[in-house]
């Protein structure tokens, strides 16, 4: 995770800075998303494991600089040049972020970093690399526990994620944003996430006596935890009948069954059906889990439908976030030794809002979240209490004026002095996270057709960028 872990024209602009003596200018760039997800309103902030390991590695050894020498783009820079790469600390960088597990919405900064221009360049593609694909993996998993309900959710990704580090994200984000556990062993034990498993139909295979043996055989090893998988032939005159017969067995050896797990076939049927048989046979308290390529909308579907599941795998569709493969997080220049800088677009929806800025978040009396709004550092925080005028950051037509009982500044201290901030357990973040789901209202965080949630702007900051609009941008010439 060296500092060539980014794309060649952040090295590019690296030298040009260098050799235009613009190096070491103050520079502030922001990071933000300009579209929730899935449709939604509403992200869930994630990547902070990968990002401290990018701060932390933040350096060039020697075989690196020597493949930087071998590019064309640097074959012909200066000695001087490699002495200031081969010198790189982050002594002088501050990072002020939001929460890992925080509740985050479209245009409002989520990262903020300060110091030397070419370093922050030289930590863009990372960074995004690092709190894209996590805030979308950790936002697809809160999506599934809203629509499953007080249903368990296990992450079940490992063998279907973009490799080694997507699963370990993928394991990590899941937790975050909701799940309760993972079959990933290895995230079990590097980050203490509980782990789940059963078995696979290769188990019942393996048996040619049949597939009552099997169960026999996997209860004997697991008396107290078996959950057998009941669709490798018939999963009503096979399956169940066979895992009853077992259950019967631990049942008179003081042991008390685990479910079973089913895996393809009409899930809300066959739920039924099973929940039925087991209640017959005095098993009420045996679990029905469900896997089989679920999603956020199957599963939303079998609740609805009164399916008898009690717990949940997901895997391909989660951790490979399949319903939208990309955040589209960027990173953009806000700030340059004091001086607002702004992003003009003709695109509205791609125009910058200029200056390094604070992000404010009012409550009502009722602890629900009421509206972000975004202010120019420099302003003075609002207070609870004190009626604001919120504005809209594009559309002139509309503002509110509210009345915050709570105020709370949301852009907090994470990396300063070459010192990493946030001690926060994973499962702090999660319980984070699910606390300020809690406060977000019930008609925003719905899965079809949600009210936005208003993020807005000072006057101050709107003032500030209509001017520099006005400024930057050359007026339109009709012939």
């Amino acid at each position: 995770m060296s500092v060539l872990f980014t794309d060649l024209y952040q090295l590019t602009m690296a030298r040009a800075y260098f050799e235009a003596n613009k190096h070491k200018d103050h520079a502030v760039f922001e990071g933000f998303f300009r579209r929730c997800p899935f449709k939604g309103e509403f992200a869930i902030f994630g990547g902070f494991d990968l990002l401290k390991k990018i701060l932390d590695e933040f350096h060039l050894s020697s075989e690196d600089l020597k493949y930087l020498r071998s590019l064309p783009a640097f074959s012909n820079a200066s000695e001087t040049f490699f002495d200031e790469l081969k010198a790189l600390h982050l002594k002088d960088i501050q990072i002020l972020a939001m929460q890992e597990g925080e509740v985050v919405f479209a245009k409002e900064p989520l990262i903020q970093i300060r110091g030397p221009l070419m370093k922050i360049q030289l930590l863009e593609s990372s960074v995004l690399n690092a709190l894209n694909f996590a805030t979308l993996v950790a936002t697809c998993a809160h999506r599934i526990k809203l629509v499953a309900k007080n249903k368990s959710l296990v992450e079940f990704g490992l063998r279907r994620a973009q490799g080694p580090n997507g699963a370990m994200t993928a394991s990590r984000s899941s937790f975050l944003g909701g799940f309760d556990a993972t079959s990933n062993v290895q995230a079990g034990m590097d980050l203490g996430i509980p782990v789940v498993g059963t078995m696979a139909h290769s188990f019942v295979q393996s048996f040619v006596s049949g597939e009552l043996d099997a169960f026999m055989a996997y209860a004997s090893s697991f008396p107290d935890t078996a959950l057998l998988l009941v669709d490798t032939y018939d999963t009503l005159r096979s399956g169940l009948p066979n895992a009853i017969k077992t259950f019967e067995c631990l049942r008179k050896n003081g042991h008390k069954p685990a479910g079973i797990r089913l895996d393809s076939g009409d899930l809300v049927y066959l739920s039924k059906a099973a929940r039925k048989m087991l209640n017959e046979a005095g098993f009420s308290e045996a679990q029905i889990f469900a896997s089989n390529d679920l999603d956020e909308k199957t599963i939303e579907s079998l609740e609805e439908q009164g399916s008898c599941i009690d717990a949940y795998g997901v895997g391909t569709q989660l951790v490979t976030s399949a319903g939208q493969p990309a955040l589209g997080g960027v990173f953009k220049l806000v700030e340059l030794n004091g001086h607002p800088r702004m992003k003009i677009s003709q695109q509205t929806d791609k125009l910058v809002l200029p200056a390094a800025k604070n992000v404010y978040r009012f409550f009502g009396k009722d602890h629900e979240m009421l509206i972000d709004v975004m202010s120019a550092a420099s302003e003075q925080a609002p207070l609870a209490g004190k009626e604001i005028e919120a504005l809209h950051p594009s559309d002139p037509f509309k503002k509110a004026v509210v009345i915050p009982s709570q105020v709370e500044s949301l852009l907090k201290p994470l990396f300063e002095n070459g010192k990493w901030l946030d001690s926060r357990t994973l499962s702090e973040k999660r319980q984070f996270s699910s606390q300020r789901m809690s406060q977000v209202r019930s008609d925003i965080k719905r899965p079809h057709n949600p009210a936005p949630y208003k993020v807005s702007i000072t006057q101050r900051l709107k003032s500030l960028t209509d001017a520099l609009y006005l400024k930057e941008s050359p007026p339109a010439v009709l012939e």
